[in-house]
């Protein structure tokens, strides 16, 4: 299944967990002709919590179940054009199909050239010292858990790179400079930026967990890390990669 060309699902979200997703959605809902879900069919289809796995055809079940989710909200919403935001860790669900076959399908290529096609695609990268320091603040996971996700996010960064259509925002950047950031996405959608998008309205969401919102943006975000932290030595390569270090 792939997104039809008249649908208003319009774009979608992509980032590690922790790299400021919630932030960029809730920012760009608060323009007047955007609606941008968070997380809409993610758990439930990427990762395949509502379905039952069907092994011969689980890419297809799950991507599949996942388009019928956004396009279905889209359909249903007020206003004129509607996005989606996910994380890495949600997509990574969709490779539990090539536990089921050989040759593996190259995941990343059917989910975003094939399902996806021509849909804008909006990727925020944050450090990954930041992104494994708040998972380990915030959730169970060990540092091993916490690095391999941030290294798979830098996996599908990477692979996004000569994607048509794709936008790359940095979470530094977007803190720093939100009106700046903001309208590069909207240029992208071909909408205007307006400035009631940043405003305590936006980080204050319902739609984000309680524990992520915040009276403003806080500049001082982009530069809250340890710069000594263990991790360090396990995403040196990526942090390399893109820029960080």
């Amino acid at each position: 299944m792939t997104v039809p060309a008249d649908s208003r699902f319009r774009f979608l979200i992509v980032g590690a967990g922790r790299s400021g997703t919630s932030l960029l959605t809730a920012l760009l809902d608060q323009h007047s002709q955007l609606e941008v879900g968070f997380e809409v069919g993610s758990v439930e289809c990427l990762r395949g919590r509502a379905l039952e796995d069907e092994p011969a055809r689980l890419f297809q079940q799950r991507s599949g179940a996942f388009i019928e989710r956004c396009l279905a909200a889209a359909a249903a919403s007020p206003r004129g054009l509607w996005g989606n935001k996910i994380t890495t860790e949600q997509l990574a669900g969709l490779n539990k199909h090539n536990l089921y076959h050989t040759p593996p399908l190259d995941i990343l290529d059917a989910f975003f050239n094939v399902v996806l096609q021509d849909l804008p695609v909006i990727y925020l990268l944050r450090d990954g010292r930041a992104c494994v320091q708040s998972k380990l603040a915030r959730t169970a996971q060990s540092l091993e858990q916490a690095c391999d996700s941030w290294r798979y996010a830098v996996a599908v960064y990477e692979f996004l790179q000569p994607r048509p259509r794709t936008l790359f925002l940095r979470f530094e950047d977007l803190v720093l400079s939100p009106e700046r950031e903001l309208g590069r996405v909207l240029g992208l959608l071909g909408l205007d930026f307006e400035p009631g998008m940043v405003s305590a309205a936006g980080t204050m969401h319902p739609g984000m967990l309680p524990a992520y919102r915040r009276p403003g943006i806080e500049p001082g975000r982009a530069t809250d890390l340890d710069r000594t932290h263990p991790c360090v030595a396990l995403i040196e390569p990526e942090l390399k990669r893109c820029g960080y270090l």
